[in-house]
């Protein structure tokens, strides 16, 4: 019973830092891909947007990794030694990700500075969701093996395989799809503006079904 309601919050906790901080990578990612008249008014948008909270976000992550530690101890074990090649690339772009969008701000300001921490930033923004959803890819796959408390699959398991790789791409539109929705609301104020990103997620919504009309006689 315990460990079910644990679980329960580590789900809750996974979700909303789906929903927060998926968002802010998903920003990144339309600051990498900016484009048009307005692409720079699309990246201070998106800076203004995130700046706020970005840090706040990765709380959730962080909580899901302290509750699978203390409350599952050889569960986390397997996990961090079996993928522990993933995982360690996800921090590092993680902590890519933080530093990139800070020095391109109080850094040298000028355009080639600025345009390579952006670089950076949204590059950072792309391969770290997808590092996210093809851990929790290889977890599903049920390729991890582990006997005595030992993995006996080795480090490649269940990451390198076609439904982890699916798995790091759907999580990455996620990311992207969210960023667009959200920045849509927050441009409302820029009628202009707003439409570039509404473009953004409609890109990943499925087309709309022509209504059948109705002829009278």
């Amino acid at each position: 019973m315990y460990e079910l309601i644990i679980v329960v919050f580590m789900l809750l906790s996974l979700i909303l830092y789906t929903l927060l901080g998926g968002a802010d990578f998903g920003g990144g990612m339309w600051d990498l891909l900016a484009w048009g008249p307005r692409a720079e008014k699309q990246r201070k948008a998106i800076a203004a947007a995130i700046s706020p909270i970005w840090e706040a976000n990765h709380v959730w992550l962080i909580l899901v990794i302290v509750i699978l530690f203390t409350a599952f101890p050889p569960a986390f074990a397997m996990m961090m030694t079996a993928l522990h090649i993933p995982i360690t690339l996800m921090l590092i772009g993680i902590v890519l990700r933080g530093s990139a969008f800070i020095f391109r701000n109080y850094d040298s300001q000028g355009e080639n500075v600025r345009h390579r921490w952006g670089a950076v930033f949204g590059a950072a923004c792309f391969f770290t969701p997808f590092l996210q959803g093809m851990t929790l890819g290889a977890l599903a796959t049920g390729r991890i093996r582990c006997v005595d408390g030992q993995v006996t699959t080795g480090f490649f398991a269940g990451w390198l395989t076609p439904f982890a790789f699916a798995c790091g791409v759907f999580t990455s539109v996620i990311c992207a799809f969210l960023a667009a929705v959200y920045l849509t609301l927050y441009t409302r104020a820029e009628p202009e503006l707003q439409n570039d990103f509404r473009r953004h997620w409609r890109f990943f919504s499925p087309p709309r079904k022509a209504r059948p009309r109705c002829f009278a006689r």
